[in-house]
Formats: structure tokens, C-alpha cells, sequence
């Protein structure tokens, strides 16, 4: 790659197509899907819990065309051209496993996840919410923003793919029963 000082400002021909051979094309393309896909292994490990509000396929497409988009901004030896085949590269593998995950199977499965039961009829469910990562009091935070004060008055609560919590209250009337899940005063 050439040095700072080797770089000559707005030659086009750098900016735009840089080194161009059709093998370092496709070796980009199979280097984005292999860090497509260990991405996405890596995001999944991660859990329902680090991926806040997001799906892990949103959550992977914000950093990948973050990294891919930056890259050609910020360094003068990157093409745009190469930027903008890694930008083309995650959008086709993103449509492509969004295909994927629409059909029941094992692909759907991994790569969309599944809620997760946290609260049965007022119970908690202690080593799922373990499984999770995800703490007591996280789940009673979440619940308190639902309205809920005592958990007899979830049916159930769901850990959902995105992070957030799904809460189902009996009706009509709650239940002021089970145990508390306010704050203690100090």
C-alpha cells in the first residue's frame, strides 16, 4: 500500500477504482461473507440481552456498513469501489438470509432465535433468566416500566429475539399477589 506521502490528492483514478484486478474483487467478496457469518455466530452468542432494541441481523448490518462505509472515507488507500462492493456484498447476504429465516427449519431457528418464557402465572423462572444473562433485577426493571408491581399480576413475561420484554397481565383485575418487585426504600 502506499505511504501517506505517495498519496496525490483527488487523482480519481486511486479514489475510485484504486488496484483493480477481478481476483482482489472476489477475494473482498469472500472475505466480507466470511466476517458476515462469523459476525453473525459472534452476535448470536452475544444474546437476546447486548442486542438492545435490534435484531442481530439489524445489529450486524449497523456495524458492517458502519466499518464498510467509513473505511473508504477515512483512508486515502481504500477505493470506493471496494467500499461499495462491501456495501452491495452485506445488503445481498442480509436479503439473503432474511429469505432464509422466513421458512420454519433450522436456519430459522438459529439465526432469528426464539422468545424465551420468563415469568409463568406469576412464577419466575430462575435458570432461564440465567441462560439469558440476564439478572433479577433486570427483568424487574423491565417489568416495573410495564406497570407491573407484584409478579402475580404477569401471566407470562417473554424474553423476545430483539431484547425487550414482552409482558402479559392478567385480566381483568391484577393480581396484587406473589412477590414484590418495587424497589426497596432505603
Amino acid at each position: 500500500m502506499p505511504g501517506e506521502a505517495d498519496i496525490q490528492p483527488f487523482d480519481l483514478e486511486r479514489m475510485f477504482i484504486g488496484d483493480f484486478s477481478v481476483l482482489l474483487m472476489l477475494e473482498i467478496v469472500v472475505r466480507t461473507a466470511i466476517m458476515y457469518l462469523v459476525a453473525l455466530g459472534l452476535v448470536r452468542f452475544i444474546g437476546k440481552r447486548g442486542l438492545g432494541q435490534l435484531s442481530p441481523f439489524e445489529y450486524l448490518v449497523v456495524i458492517a456498513m458502519g466499518s464498510a462505509t467509513g473505511d473508504p472515507m477515512f483512508y486515502p488507500e481504500v477505493p470506493l469501489i471496494h467500499g461499495a462492493l462491501v456495501l452491495a456484498i452485506i445488503v445481498v447476504l442480509q436479503k439473503t438470509f432474511f429469505k432464509l429465516t422466513q421458512k420454519p427449519g433450522i436456519v430459522m431457528t438459529f439465526m432469528e432465535s426464539t422468545p424465551t418464557l420468563l415469568v409463568d402465572h406469576g412464577v419466575l423462572i430462575e435458570d432461564r433468566l440465567k441462560i439469558e444473562g440476564m439478572s433479577e433485577g433486570d427483568l424487574f426493571e423491565k417489568l416495573r416500566e410495564g406497570g407491573i408491581e407484584y409478579l402475580g399480576q404477569v401471566r407470562y413475561a417473554y424474553l423476545e429475539p430483539s431484547g425487550r420484554v414482552s409482558i402479559f397481565k392478567f385480566a381483568p383485575e391484577p393480581q396484587a399477589t406473589g412477590k414484590s418487585i418495587l424497589p426497596q426504600e432505603a
